[in-house]
């Protein structure tokens, strides 16, 4: 492929949202971006995606990772920058890390450093060391440890690391009120997950007016850039799958905690670290911490921290003048952003007045570029994929049993006839 002005391109796989936002910073700047996707969404869509690769299938086993190195060689992409978009696509180059290694310049580091971040109970193990607070969490082997746990309600179920719960169900966690619903949404979760891989872990109260985030980029555990911003809407309201308003403020509070963190772990590139701030103990409590692009990280382009063109920048040796962050932006993600509203509106946490009091101001959009318009529309169309396919998909199974109860019926039928 022809690299203008011959610098090496990058690979973004996923072509999500925080996908475009990776593409328009780089290829804004002349850089070739390649996507790759199984089911293609914004970026897939972008003026500045220079080609886009399709694949079938999941992308986090062998075949994906046969295919990453089939690619290589035939599409000369040998040393450009692989940028992996999901947690799922994160953990498979940093398991095959040395695989990986002399084909692309990684900015994903082996699995033995990432662990630390991706794996809550060692979050929370490095967190328990640095005293920092987090929320109270239980990691019961089996039915008969929910016991032994001893908490108020409501609890809720969270997965260890696995993404499964949330390819299955759509959820980040299973809220329980009582110990009737914690062993029945426990028993959901083992169907799903290995005992191993499930903890029990105590709600902080509040909205989302009490979650923010830190967004760093930081080499070998040392923090080069950061801002601080509040995620004040997500989508669902309760345990969201992602953020749908978050503005730049500053919260200073989180910030030492989250520079000894990622200095514990040695993490390096872009980093979002998650608190909830607990008005019952005043203290801000450490929630998660993602190792690839956040959703909101085009709010840091726009108060002038452009973390994708840093680690583009440090991948080869020339991390760039960062300047401090300019707060008081916002970021909106339209599509989930009105539901979530919607939502908040029937639980009473704000009015239609507020909600439309909260949009004016200097925002940026999650898709909406006029520079670079058709993203938008592959976007809503992927979310109708989304939506849709899943309830096509039931109806054929439906449909199918429906066809094996009337062939079952006319068999039996046919037995008495004789």
């Amino acid at each position: 492929m022809r690299q203008p002005n011959h610098r090496p391109g990058v690979i973004v796989i996923g072509s999500d949202f925080r996908a475009l936002g990776m593409i328009r910073s780089l290829g804004r700047r002349h850089i070739p971006c390649v996507v790759i996707d199984n089911l293609p969404r914004s970026a897939w869509f972008s003026r500045y995606a220079a080609k886009r690769l399709r694949w079938r299938g999941r992308m986090d086993g062998r075949a994906f990772l046969e295919f990453l190195r089939r690619i290589a060689d035939e599409y000369h992409l040998q040393q450009w920058l692989l940028l992996p978009m999901s947690d799922e696509t994160v953990e498979l180059v940093a398991r095959n890390h040395e695989a990986l290694a002399p084909l692309y310049r990684l900015v994903t580091q082996p699995w033995d450093i990432l662990r630390w971040a991706n794996e809550k109970h060692l979050v929370y193990q490095v967190a328990r060391e640095l005293d920092i607070p987090y929320p109270q969490t239980w990691y019961p082997g089996c039915e008969g440890d929910l016991r032994t746990i001893q908490a108020a309600f409501p609890l809720i179920i969270k997965p260890v690391a696995s993404l499964r719960l949330q390819q299955e169900l759509r959820l980040k966690a299973l809220p329980a009120r009582d110990k009737e619903e914690l062993l029945a949404q426990y028993r959901l979760a083992s169907e799903i997950l290995d005992p191993e891989q499930i903890l029990v872990q105590e709600v902080i109260p509040g909205d989302g007016q009490t979650q923010f985030s830190v967004a760093a980029y930081c080499k070998e555990g040392r923090t080069l850039a950061w801002m601080t911003a509040r995620r004040t809407r997500q989508y669902p309201i309760d345990y969201g799958l992602g953020s749908s308003f978050v503005e730049a403020v500053e919260v200073p509070e989180i910030v030492e905690p989250t520079r000894q963190l990622l200095a514990r772990m040695r993490l390096s590139g872009m980093v979002e670290v998650e608190f909830k701030y607990d008005r019952r103990t005043d203290q801000y409590k450490l929630l998660d911490i993602n190792t690839r692009p956040w959703g909101w990280h085009t709010l840091a382009v726009a108060c002038g921290l452009d973390f994708p063109w840093i680690q583009y920048c440090d991948a080869f040796h020339d991390v760039p003048v960062i300047p401090a962050p300019r707060y008081g932006y916002r970021w909106i993600r339209v599509l989930t952003d009105l539901p979530a509203a919607l939502q908040e509106m029937q639980a009473g946490i704000t009015s239609p007045r507020a909600y439309l009091r909260s949009l004016p101001g200097k925002t940026t959009f999650s898709v909406l570029d006029w520079r670079d318009p058709l993203p938008v529309f592959g976007d809503f169309a992927s979310a109708v994929v989304r939506v849709f396919f899943p309830f096509l998909a039931r109806r054929r199974r439906l449909q199918s049993w429906r066809q094996a109860a009337n062939n079952s019926s006319k068999r039996i039928l046919r037995i008495f006839a004789k």
